[in-house]
C-alpha cells in the first residue's frame, strides 16, 4: 500500500493477473459514494461470507451496484459500485442477516445476491427468517429465495433472495468479471487521500470516506488473484494466500447476476422466468 499509494509504483501480479491492472484503474472514475436510493434508481446488493485464514481480518463483505441502462435498448451501460461494506465475522448469523437487510431496504435493491456456499448457508437460513431492527424497531422483513426450495418463515416473504452456489456459476462469473473490467462498464469510487475529504464527509466518515477506503483493499484483493485454467473450467487463485478477496467475490457475484439475468435488450423478463433453468442446482 505504502509504495502504491506514497511511491506511485503499482504492486501486485502483472503476468498471469486476473485483469489488466491499468484498465482496472481507469474503472476508478466514481467520484462519490451514495448513501440512499433516489427515485427511478435501480440497485442490486452483493454479499460474500468471509473465510479468512487471518481471523483478525475474517471478515464478510458487501457490495451495491448502481445499474446504469441505455434508454433505447434497456442494456446495461454501467456497473456503478457506489458502496463496499465490510461486517464482521465476530457478529452471529443473526446480526449479519440483520445488518444485510438494513442495506438492501437502504438503497431499495432489486435483488440481494448472496453466497451461500458452506459456512454461507447458516447466512442464507437467517434471511429468510424474520427480523427486527433492534436500534429502530423498523420491520426488516421475511425473505425468500428465486432459485431454490429452501422455506422462508413467512408465507408472504419477500423473494428478492438469489442463492449464488459460486462453484455452479464460477466460469461465468469470472467472464462477467473480466467484461466489465475490460469494457469499461464497471466504475468504482476514485483513489481519495485525507486531504481530499471536506470536514464536513470528515464528520461523517461511515459514509463518505470508508466506502473509498473499502474501494482501496477491493483493488488490492483484485491485483492479488491470478486467472487459473482448468480443463472444463476457469478460476482464481490468490498470490499470497491469507489475503482476503471478499470484497472481490461480493462485487463479481453481483456483477454476474445483473449481466446474466437482467441485460436482456428486447423485453423486460420476470426474474421467475430468467431463473427457471437454474432452479434447485
Amino acid at each position: 500500500s505504502f509504495a502504491q499509494n506514497y511511491e506511485s509504483k503499482w504492486v501486485g501480479a502483472s503476468r498471469v493477473a486476473l485483469v489488466n491492472i491499468n484498465k482496472l484503474l481507469e474503472c476508478r472514475n466514481l467520484i462519490k459514494t451514495c448513501e440512499c436510493a433516489n427515485d427511478g434508481d435501480e440497485y442490486y446488493v452483493g454479499v460474500d461470507v468471509g473465510r479468512s485464514q487471518s481471523t483478525a481480518n475474517n471478515q464478510s463483505s458487501i457490495a451495491v451496484i448502481r445499474v446504469i441502462r441505455n434508454k433505447k435498448s434497456n442494456k446495461v451501460k454501467h456497473l456503478e459500485c457506489v458502496n463496499i461494506i465490510n461486517v464482521s465475522n465476530t457478529m452471529n448469523f443473526t446480526n449479519q442477516a440483520i445488518e444485510i437487510k438494513r442495506v438492501k431496504k437502504r438503497y431499495n435493491a432489486r435483488m440481494v445476491i448472496t453466497d451461500g456456499n458452506g459456512i454461507g448457508t447458516g447466512l442464507v437460513d437467517q434471511l429468510l427468517r424474520n427480523a427486527e431492527d433492534p436500534m429502530t424497531g423498523d420491520d426488516l422483513g421475511c425473505w425468500d429465495t428465486i432459485n431454490t426450495d429452501n422455506k422462508p418463515e413467512s408465507d408472504d416473504a419477500e423473494q428478492c433472495l438469489f442463492d449464488m452456489k459460486a462453484q455452479t456459476y464460477q466460469s461465468k462469473t469470472i467472464s462477467y468479471f473480466i467484461d466489465a473490467v475490460d469494457s469499461g462498464k464497471l466504475r468504482i469510487l476514485q483513489q481519495k487521500k485525507d486531504s481530499d475529504f471536506t470536514q464536513s464527509e470528515k464528520e461523517d466518515y461511515e459514509n463518505k470516506i470508508l466506502p473509498f477506503i473499502q474501494t482501496d483493499f477491493m483493488v488490492e484483493e483484485i491485483a492479488n488473484l491470478k486467472l487459473k485454467t482448468l480443463p472444463s473450467s476457469i478460476t482464481v487463485e490468490k498470490s499470497v494466500s491469507k489475503m482476503n478477496k471478499d470484497r472481490f467475490s461480493c462485487l463479481s457475484y453481483c456483477i454476474f447476476y445483473i449481466m446474466e439475468f437482467t441485460n436482456d435488450p428486447k423485453q423486460q423478463i420476470n426474474n421467475y422466468d430468467l431463473l427457471s433453468q437454474y432452479t434447485y442446482l
